[in-house]
């Protein structure tokens, strides 16, 4: 067969096609028993059925959707509960599905079933406003619309395109918020989890991403929100990063109002050298002194000023890289907010470098954020994802043209985050026992490192609990 390299590829290749086609045709028959039995709330779509399938299965970085054999968009928890039981016993791989953006492939993609939770699409505010059952079909944009004019809002995404679902479970912020989880077990049990009912569960879904069921809405606290707010968004040229990094840097050993915040976000696909971005929030109509640390600066565009709170958040640019292959990471430093870290100040050194071979790769964004919240650690609750040392997160992203240049880019993206530990290391702010945010950690990070080792270990006896037959392992995601 050797003398015939060609031929030998080519029967590789149909061999390894027969093996998808024969994987697929078993799912298709698990898709095929889920629409016939599923209720008329609910929809099973194939990928013969084009645009609509591709539309249900869409992520925002482009490298995050796999192709599965058919999608199950669920409309009511009782076909939740019968399509997880259909799985569950033939043991096909699934995903479960918010708003798709997850970056690492798998964690919302599946070649199995994917259950898309879109119909789960209502916000119903209290009458008393004080919470917000939301469900996890949508992104936060949908829920700020919803919310728009009833003068109260909830802790959510800050930019358009995060779903309910994975910001929440993840270990996002407003997981501190919620006051009940709506969730359908792994044996398929419809349920409730909160402080008072099933904690420990309570406790698990709070950064547990997808271990430990689906759930399907969430029962918020709400918070007043003004009619408007102030800020924007700047874009500035290369020559005034240093002094941007600068204001940030002040910023942070200034500020002491919880209601002003700045993200400054460094890019470095120029050759040029990196560009940058400055978004600005204050919760209330009129500017803060703060933010004069930025007045200043000259700007390419500035849109900050008074404007309804969901203007504000569809103004910021978060749809640049969409449909792009790409990768979230980061790192979470111990910042005492009197000094800019070291990781931080070599930012226009590190990117400008970067830029000198972004374009030889495709790269069409190389973002490195930089947000210094005050002690939001007082505000945590008991959650599988540790959050109360007010760890200052440091966030990345990736994006480039072509998935030929995956390798190259993933390297780099290790490489990076090595580089920036190592800094922030020397200055005293790192150590290894620091957690991961599971929302931008990498794929193959331990659950140790996402909830550190007690938690780690409080989540396994959960698990062991609730889904002893690994039901969920079934949907990808981050091993317990």
């Amino acid at each position: 067969m050797a003398r015939f390299p060609l031929l030998s590829a080519l029967i590789c290749i149909l061999a390894s096609a027969l093996h998808v086609s024969a994987a697929i045709s078993n799912y298709t028959a698990i898709c095929n028993e889920i629409k016939d039995r599923v209720s008329q709330q609910s929809d099973v779509t194939y990928p013969i059925q084009g645009v609509t399938f591709s539309d249900r299965i869409h992520h925002w970085f482009d490298s995050s959707t796999e192709i599965p054999a058919c999608v199950a968009e669920v409309g009511s928890v009782e076909d939740v509960s019968l399509v997880l039981q259909i799985v569950g016993a033939s043991r096909t791989p699934f995903a479960v599905y918010s708003g798709g953006h997850a970056s690492n492939v798998g964690f919302s993609s599946t070649k199995g079933v994917h259950i898309t939770l879109r119909r789960f699409n209502q916000t119903q505010l209290s009458e008393d406003k004080t919470t917000v059952t939301i469900g996890f079909g949508q992104t936060w944009v949908d829920v700020f619309e919803a919310l728009a004019d009833s003068g109260v809002n909830v802790v959510g995404g800050r930019v358009p395109g995060p779903g309910i679902g994975g910001f929440t479970l993840g270990g996002g912020y407003s997981c501190d918020t919620v006051k009940t989880f709506n969730v359908v077990l792994p044996n398929g049990t419809i349920t409730t989890a909160s402080r008072e009912h099933n904690s420990d569960l309570f406790f698990a879904l709070k950064g547990g991403m997808n271990r430990f069921g689906i759930v399907t809405s969430a029962e918020f606290y709400t918070h007043p929100q003004p009619p408007e707010v102030w800020g924007g968004l700047r874009i500035y040229h290369a020559s005034q990063v240093p002094a941007l990094l600068n204001a940030t840097e002040r910023f942070a050993s200034e500020n002491r109002d919880p209601r002003a915040s700045v993200l400054t976000s460094v890019d470095g696909t120029t050759a040029v050298g990196p560009t940058a971005l400055g978004l600005f929030f204050y919760d209330g109509p009129e500017k803060p002194e703060i933010f004069n640390l930025f007045d200043g600066l000259s700007t390419i565009s500035d849109s900050t000023g008074r404007k309804p709170f969901l203007d504000l958040i569809r103004g910021f640019p978060a749809e640049i890289v969409y449909n792009s292959p790409g990768h979230f990471c980061h790192v979470l430093d111990d910042w005492d907010h009197r000094t800019l870290p070291g990781d931080i100040a070599a930012l226009p050194d590190l990117l400008h470098n970067m830029g000198k071979i972004a374009a030889l790769h495709g790269a069409t964004t190389i973002n490195y954020d930089a947000q210094p919240f005050l002690q939001y650690g007082r505000h945590a609750t008991p959650s599988a994802f540790p959050h109360s040392d007010s760890l200052f997160p440091f966030n990345l992203y990736f994006a480039w043209r072509n998935s030929s240049e995956d390798e190259f880019w993933y390297g780099k993206i290790h490489q990076t985050l090595d580089t920036l530990k190592r800094v922030a290391t020397e200055e005293g702010i790192y150590r290894e026992d620091f957690p991961d945010y599971p929302n931008y950690a990498l794929s193959g990070t331990s659950a140790e490192k996402l909830y550190g080792e007690t938690n780690a270990g409080r989540l396994r006896q959960i698990r062991d609990q609730i889904d002893p037959d690994r039901i969920m392992d079934l949907a990808g995601g981050f091993a317990l």
